[in-house]
């Protein structure tokens, strides 16, 4: 019987009443993890590195979830508008969790915010604002529901998002999109490896890690009942099985 990896979700502090708080992961992440095989598992909000190193230690894979905007002051600019809301707790635990993944050579996804805390935490930037800063980009938060797909999104078949989802059948895939940032200037260590029909940067990736994707859009929405938007967590289980066992071996 093979290994069930555990992928670690990172979960948010919510409110849902006057002094309640919880700390939360939307089901879909949770459900899209499960069909691909893997054994998901929040992990709670930390700040020390000494915790973050240790919450890395008990999982297989990583899973950098969706929400509200990466400070810009972590690329070195200024709040452009009032539409830019920051949310400085998730930064301050996701931006380094993302930097010791990486150090760590382990499993990581990146899911709209998520691709940006990576692309922010390993040294890129964000355009804060697309309808303010790229007048002419498409609209890229759709209205209708989470499970529509609403534009293409170009891929390169070279790239491992490619051969996780286009499989050499073309470049385009239909995508939803709830997004108002984007990745601007892209990190070294990563290439951007998708595009909307607009130019915005869709999908990066890591060349030189086993499994290392950040994606714009919300594949977690659409992995039920869309084969190449499930493979994007089949992958992250399979890099996180391999993962395990390399780690196991090590310590042998």
């Amino acid at each position: 019987m093979s290994v069930v990896p555990l992928i670690g979700i990172t979960g948010h502090v919510t409110e849902t009443a006057a002094g309640r708080k919880v700390v939360a992961a939307n089901e879909p992440y949770v459900t899209a993890v499960r069909l691909a095989g893997g054994f998901p598992v929040l992990l709670p909000p930390v700040y020390d590195r000494a915790q973050i190193d240790e919450a890395l230690a008990h999982v297989d894979g990583v899973l950098l979830t969706g929400g509200k905007d990466v400070d810009p002051a972590h690329y070195g600019e200024t709040i452009l508008n009032s539409h830019v809301a920051p949310e400085p707790e998730r930064d301050a635990y996701e931006l380094p969790l993302a930097v010791a993944a990486y150090q760590r050579a382990a499993p990581l996804l990146g899911i709209c915010r998520g691709m940006q805390v990576i692309n922010v935490a390993l040294g890129g930037s964000l355009w804060q604002d697309l309808p303010a800063q790229v007048p002419t980009a498409l609209p890229h938060y759709q209205k209708v529901a989470r499970d529509e797909m609403t534009h293409q999104v170009e891929v390169e078949q070279d790239s491992l998002v490619g051969d996780l989802t286009v499989r050499g059948n073309g470049r385009l895939l239909p995508a939803n999109s709830f997004h108002h940032q984007a990745a601007r200037s892209i990190a070294p260590s990563l290439v951007a490896v998708a595009h909307a029909p607009d130019g915005v940067v869709e999908a990066v990736e890591a060349p030189d890690r086993d499994y290392l994707i950040g994606v714009q859009w919300h594949p977690e929405h659409l992995a039920a009942t869309h084969d190449p938007h499930r493979r994007i967590f089949e992958g992250l289980v399979e890099a996180a099985r391999r993962f395990r066992a390399r780690r196991l071996h090590s310590s042998v």
